[in-house]
């Protein structure tokens, strides 16, 4: 910037630095949910995996003549449980995974507002400079004509 009124180009740096952190920040926070939800898929596949296992083997000791049909249906509704809960963290971690996302993309369109900010005192600054320029040379070769150095329409 040719001359900062204000310190307003200080100021708008500083917003800048601000929000670019504040998006590493929230891409953070996004790889933090990315993963949570992974662990939580995990531990729902290892849940549903567990009841169809203990389901095999009872069947398998029930056709052997064992007892597996009692024990399982003992064990069953913390099984069932146990699965619920993950799926309701599995739950849980997508819509924060997906509100990190949302998080992200804000902070995102924060950023290139400021960047889109800073381009237009940066190109304003640029016109600022060209008019002021011009009015140098149009007020220098009014001197040069008034002192009649110069004609008019002619090339000095």
């Amino acid at each position: 910037m040719a001359r900062d009124e204000g310190g307003t180009g200080a100021a708008l740096a500083a917003l800048a630095r601000l929000r670019r952190f504040e998006t590493a920040v929230a891409r953070r926070h996004v790889a933090e949910r990315v993963g949570a939800a992974a662990a939580a898929e995990v531990r729902h596949a290892s849940a549903a995996e567990a009841l169809r296992t203990e389901a095999a083997i009872a069947s398998a000791d029930e056709a052997a003549g064992g007892g597996g049909a009692a024990l399982y249906a003992a064990w069953l509704p913390r099984g069932l449980a146990l699965r619920d809960r993950a799926a309701a963290a599995l739950r849980l971690e997508e819509r924060r995974l997906e509100e990190a996302r949302v998080a992200l993309a804000t902070a995102r369109l924060a950023e290139r507002a400021v960047e889109g900010l800073a381009q237009d005192r940066a190109a304003a600054a640029r016109r600022l400079a060209a008019r002021r320029a011009q009015q140098r040379l149009d007020e220098r070769a009014a001197v040069a004509v008034a002192a009649g150095r110069v004609l008019p329409g002619s090339r000095a």
